[in-house]
């Protein structure tokens, strides 16, 4: 951390006391910030790590997520263990296609801009859901409304515009399926199990289990 450099900026002093301020408010939760992080009406679960220069706005964050550098993320449900890479845009707002003109000034007097409308005429920002165990690669683009199912893979670089069914992997621009992680009987047992939802007891003694899913599978089925 280069302190002078924060003296210098007034601007990133203030980032500095309110990152410190958040992870105190949020010490019981072990909330870890990196420097220049911005948010606004933010939930966090237990052990979040948000990284340097994160931008989070109405968003909920559930056990153990994290988010890396330099990603911004705003209207969005993320669930647990959820691990969501650099350079990440998530919630992105939407401009009207059936519009004669798909600039705001017509349709929304919420921009800060010269406007014409006396109201909104179109949602603009949809929520996004991501459930649980889900990874989202560098500099993938998810847009607003969309459904990240459980285990779900969203490969870097990809552009989701659609719901992703739980346990598969996507790619490309726009985002399609490649293929599903798991036989679909595996995947409707990890659904079931809700393994996330598991105190941090349980899976630090079973934390081995998690890396062979045959075995995983046999032992869950056991119990």
């Amino acid at each position: 951390m280069n302190y002078r450099e924060l003296l210098i900026s007034p601007q990133k002093l203030y980032s500095f006391f309110k990152k410190s301020l958040t992870e105190y408010s949020n010490r019981d939760k072990k909330l870890r910030l990196g420097l220049f992080v911005g948010i606004h009406n933010c939930k966090f679960g237990l052990y979040n790590f948000i990284n340097a220069n994160v931008s989070l706005s109405n968003t909920t964050i559930g056990d153990f997520s994290y988010v890396n550098a330099n990603t911004i993320i705003a209207n969005t449900s993320i669930g647990k263990f959820c691990s969501i890479g650099n350079n990440v845009q998530i919630g992105l707002g939407g401009h009207p296609s059936g519009f004669v003109s798909t600039h705001p000034s017509f349709y929304s007097n919420s921009k800060g801009l010269k406007s014409f409308a006396d109201k909104l005429y179109f949602q603009e920002y949809k929520n996004v859901t991501i459930e649980n165990d889900v990874w989202i690669g560098n500099n993938a683009i998810l847009m607003g409304g969309v459904k990240i199912g459980n285990g779900a893979i969203v490969a870097a670089g990809s552009v989701v515009t659609k719901d992703v069914l739980p346990y598969s992997i996507v790619g490309g621009v726009p985002a399609k399926l490649i293929k599903y992680r798991f036989p679909e009987e595996v995947i409707t047992r990890l659904i079931d199990y809700q393994w996330w939802n598991k105190s941090p007891e349980w899976i630090q003694t079973n934390y081995k289990r998690f890396h062979n899913i045959d075995s995983f599978i046999d032992f869950i089925s056991q119990e």
